[in-house]
C-alpha cells in the first residue's frame, strides 16, 4: 500500500522538514582556530565592513564554511527590518541585499507586468530574496528574485486552481460540492463502484500550491479500493475512465472534515489533485464481458 493510500484511507504522511544534519562530525577547535587566524580579515572587521555597506544595529553575527571558503554572515536590523550581510574572510568581499521592496517590484515587472498583490521578503535566505505575486491574464504569477542583484530565480504561473493548468474550462460542480475538470478524457472502462480497485498517479496540493502528498514525486502509482478512501475520491475518481486526467476540487466535508489531520492536513482544508487513471486492477462488480 502506498503512502497516498494510507494518507486517504489513515492518514496523509507529513510533508518533509527541514532538520539539523547529525551526520558530520564536530569541528576540530584546534583546526578551526588556525583556520580563523589565518584569515585576512577578522571577526570585528567584519562587522565594520558589514555595518559601512548596511547602516544598523548589529543582531546577530556567525561564522560559515561555505565549500571550504570561511565567510561571516552579519545579521543586521534597522528601519523596520533586516538585512543579512556576508563577508568573505578571506578577500573581504561583502555582499549586501541591494534591492528594496520598491526595486523587487520593478525587478519583476520586466518579466511580467501584473498587478501587485503581494511581496515577501526573505533575508535570511541564501541569497535573500524577495518573492512578488501578480495578477495578469487571468493567472497569479509568482516570481521570486535574488535581493542582491534583483536577477529573477523562478518565476510561475498559475490559474485559479493549483497544479496543472485548466484553461479556460468551468469546472463540474456536483450536488456533493465536489468539483472536477477533466484535463484529459478517458477512453477506457470505468469502475463499477466502491469495490473496484484502481491505480492511479496524482499529486495533492492545499489552496496556497504547496504539494501535501503526490505519487508522481516518488514514481510509484497508488494503488486502492474506491470504498476506501476520502468521499471526494470516491465520487470523484469513481465516474472516470481508464486515460483520463482529472482535477479534484474537494470541500472540507468530503475530505477529512473540520478536524483534518494533525501534523498532515489543517482543519476545514479544502484539498486540490490532479489525478490521472491508469487502470483498473479489480472490479468484482462489473459486467462479465460478452460471450463469458
Amino acid at each position: 500500500m502506498t503512502s497516498l493510500l494510507a494518507a486517504l484511507v489513515l492518514m496523509l504522511v507529513p510533508v518533509a522538514q527541514t532538520s539539523p544534519d547529525y551526520s558530520a562530525l564536530p569541528t576540530d577547535p584546534s583546526e578551526m582556530e588556525q583556520r580563523l587566524a589565518a584569515c585576512a580579515v577578522t571577526f570585528d572587521q567584519a562587522i565594520e565592513r558589514a555595518v559601512a555597506e548596511v547602516p544598523g544595529m548589529v543582531v546577530e553575527a556567525d561564522v560559515h564554511d561555505h565549500g571550504g571558503v570561511l565567510q561571516y554572515e552579519v545579521i543586521i536590523g534597522g528601519h523596520g527590518t533586516i538585512k543579512r550581510v556576508v563577508v568573505n574572510a578571506t578577500t573581504g568581499k561583502v555582499t549586501a541585499p541591494a534591492l528594496d521592496l520598491k526595486g523587487a517590484v520593478a525587478a519583476a515587472r520586466t518579466k511580467v507586468d501584473g498587478q501587485v498583490t503581494s511581496v515577501v521578503s526573505d533575508q535570511l535566505a541564501d541569497p535573500p530574496t524577495y518573492t512578488v505575486r501578480m495578477y495578469h491574464k487571468g493567472k497569479v504569477h509568482t516570481i521570486t528574485l535574488s535581493a542582491v542583484d534583483g536577477a529573477i530565480t523562478s518565476a510561475t504561473a498559475q490559474g485559479r486552481f493549483p497544479g496543472e493548468d485548466t484553461g479556460d474550462k468551468e469546472p463540474v460542480v456536483l450536488p456533493s460540492g465536489l468539483e472536477y475538470v477533466d484535463l484529459v478524457e478517458g477512453t477506457g472502462a470505468q469502475p463499477s463502484g466502491p469495490l473496484a480497485r484502481v491505480k492511479v498517479h496524482y499529486t495533492g496540493y492545499f489552496n496556497d500550491g504547496k504539494v501535501f502528498d503526490s505519487s508522481v514525486s516518488r514514481g510509484q502509482p497508488a494503488e486502492f479500493p474506491l470504498g476506501g478512501v476520502i468521499k471526494g475520491w470516491t465520487e470523484g475518481v469513481g465516474s472516470m475512465k481508464v486515460g483520463g486526467k482529472r482535477k479534484l476540487v474537494i470541500p472540507f466535508q468530503l475530505a477529512y472534515g473540520p478536524e483534518g489531520r494533525p501534523g498532515a492536513i489543517p482543519p476545514k482544508a479544502t484539498l486540490f489533485f490532479d489525478v490521472e487513471l491508469i487502470g483498473i486492477v479489480s472490479d468484482p462488480g462489473a459486467p462479465p464481458a460478452p460471450g463469458k
